[in-house]
């Protein structure tokens, strides 16, 4: 399992995106056809967005603007399971244009997870 990216929800995406290109030289890519509206910051060479900007308002929860931290995973069945034993709640989604899972899933300290499967890894 490694880090995939941070997903940062703010009410000015246009400006957010603005900061994080310039001022730490990230580039906006691809990013699936979701039903809201947002943008995804590449690194240099990274094929994997870094970071992942939601427009929406800030939501009063303990982790303010940063909406989840997520993983990147190979084995969803082994996750889900775990989770299950520990009665821990989750949500599951089919990401739109890739086939990628997701699996989402709260921390006992309120910060959201995603971990994310491969199409054929999940």
């Amino acid at each position: 399992m490694y880090l995939d990216h941070i997903n940062i929800v703010t009410p000015e995406l246009k400006a957010a995106t603005a900061f994080f290109t310039d001022i730490l030289g990230l580039r906006v890519g691809f990013r699936p056809d979701f039903n809201f509206p947002g943008a995804w910051l590449y690194g240099n060479a990274e094929d994997t967005a870094l970071v992942h900007l939601v427009e929406g308002n800030i939501g009063s929860g303990p982790t303010g603007a940063l909406d989840h931290v997520a993983f990147r995973g190979t084995d969803m069945a082994s996750l889900t399971k775990t989770l299950n034993a520990r009665d821990i709640d989750y949500t599951s989604r089919t990401v739109p244009t890739t086939g990628g899972k997701q699996v989402f899933f709260t921390a006992p300290f309120g910060l959201k997870i995603e971990v994310n499967f491969a199409p054929d890894t999940a």
